[in-house]
C-alpha cells in the first residue's frame, strides 16, 4: 500500500497515544494537510484497526470509573468533550455495561467514611462525580452496613 506523508504522521501520532478521529483529524490538519488526505488517511486507519473511537470510548469509560470514581452522567459529559456525540451514542452504553457503578459509588463512599467525610458531603460528591439515585442509595447502605 501506499504510505501517503498524512498517513505516516498519523501513526507516527497514533504511536505516542491513542486519540479520537475527531482528534487525530484536527492535528492533522494543523499540521496543514489537505481534507481530502486527511479522509484517506483516517479510513485507511480505521479499517486496519488503528483507530476506532469506540474502543477509547471503551476504555476511557473504565479508566473514569475506576481511577476517578465517576458516575454515568460525569463520563458522558467527558466523553462528549472529546467525541461527536454520534460516536458516544454508539458505544456508550455498551461499554457502561461492563461497569458496576453501584460498586463503583460504594468503593468511593466507604473509603470517605473512613476518612470521616460527612454523609451530607458525601451525597454532594457522589452527585457531583455523576452517579444516579440509585447507586447513592446503594453506596449509602454500604456504609451504614460498615458503621455496624
Amino acid at each position: 500500500m501506499n504510505n501517503t506523508p498524512a498517513y505516516v504522521k498519523a501513526m507516527a501520532l497514533l504511536a505516542i497515544s491513542d486519540m479520537s478521529e475527531r482528534r487525530l483529524r484536527e492535528k492533522l490538519s494543523a499540521k496543514g494537510f489537505s481534507k481530502e488526505e486527511i479522509c484517506e488517511a483516517a479510513e485507511r486507519l480505521k479499517g486496519e484497526g488503528y483507530l476506532s473511537d469506540d474502543r477509547l470510548i471503551e476504555n476511557l469509560v473504565n479508566y473514569y470509573a475506576k481511577k476517578k470514581y465517576y458516575g454515568r452522567y460525569r463520563i458522558k459529559l467527558e466523553l462528549l468533550s472529546k467525541f461527536d456525540r454520534e460516536s458516544v451514542d454508539r458505544a456508550f452504553d455498551l461499554a457502561c455495561e461492563l461497569v458496576d457503578f453501584k460498586a463503583v459509588a460504594a468503593e468511593l463512599a466507604v473509603k470517605d467514611a473512613a476518612k470521616g467525610v460527612e454523609r451530607e458531603k458525601l451525597i454532594r460528591k457522589l452527585q457531583r462525580l455523576g452517579h444516579d439515585t440509585p447507586s447513592i442509595r446503594s453506596a449509602l447502605s454500604e456504609i451504614s452496613d460498615f458503621d455496624k
